[in-house]
C-alpha cells in the first residue's frame, strides 16, 4: 500500500469516527425531562373534539355546485330569497312525513293540487301517498342536493315540488 493510499484511509477514519460516535450516542431522560412533560400535560388538557350541530351543517353546507359537476339554477330564479329558511323548512317537513304529522304536511300545501282538489281529499289518500318509499325518499334528500329552477324546488326525481310564497313555503305538486 502506498503512503498515499495509507494518509486517505487515516483521514477517512478520523473523519468517520467523530461521526459514528455521535450517531450512536442515546440521550438519557432525567427526572427533569419527565417532570417538564408531566407539566405541560397539565398546562395544555386535552379538549374533546368540538360537537356538530349535524342540521345546522346540512342547512349550511355549499350547494352552488353539484358532486356530479353540474350547476343548479340560483335560490332566487327558484323564487326563494331565504335559502336557509327553506332549508330550515325541509328539516321540519321531513320530520312531519318521517313522524305521520298529516296536519302540518296539510297546511303547507297550495291547494289545489293536480290529484288532490282539496285538503280533505289529500288527508283520505294520504297514507297511500306517503307510503314507505316516498317517506324514504324525503328522509334521505339532502339539502345541499335540491333541485331548483323557475318553477320552485324539488325533492327526490320530482316528487315533491315547493315553492315561496308570501305566506311562506308551500307544497306545489305531489308526483306519486
Amino acid at each position: 500500500m502506498s503512503i498515499k493510499a495509507y494518509h486517505m484511509k487515516f483521514h477517512c477514519i478520523i473523519l468517520l469516527f467523530p461521526l459514528l460516535f455521535a450517531c450512536h450516542t442515546t440521550s438519557k431522560k432525567t427526572a427533569a425531562d419527565s417532570s417538564i412533560i408531566e407539566g405541560v400535560k397539565e398546562l395544555v388538557p386535552v379538549a374533546p373534539p368540538p360537537s356538530i350541530d349535524r342540521q345546522a351543517a346540512q342547512v349550511q353546507a355549499q350547494d352552488t355546485l353539484f358532486e356530479d359537476g353540474t350547476i343548479p339554477s340560483t335560490w332566487s330564479n327558484a323564487g326563494f330569497d331565504d335559502p336557509e329558511g327553506f332549508k330550515q323548512f325541509l328539516l321540519r317537513f321531513k320530520d312531519w312525513v318521517k313522524n305521520d304529522r298529516k296536519d302540518s304536511v296539510i297546511l303547507h300545501v297550495q291547494f289545489p293540487l293536480r290529484q288532490y282538489k282539496t285538503a280533505k281529499s289529500l288527508e283520505q289518500h294520504y297514507d297511500k301517498i306517503f307510503d314507505a318509499s316516498l317517506k324514504a325518499l324525503v328522509d334521505t334528500q339532502r339539502l345541499d342536493r335540491i333541485f331548483r329552477n323557475y318553477q320552485g324546488a324539488m325533492i327526490g326525481s320530482g316528487q315533491i315540488w315547493f315553492a315561496s310564497m308570501p305566506d311562506g313555503y308551500r307544497i306545489t305538486a305531489i308526483n306519486k
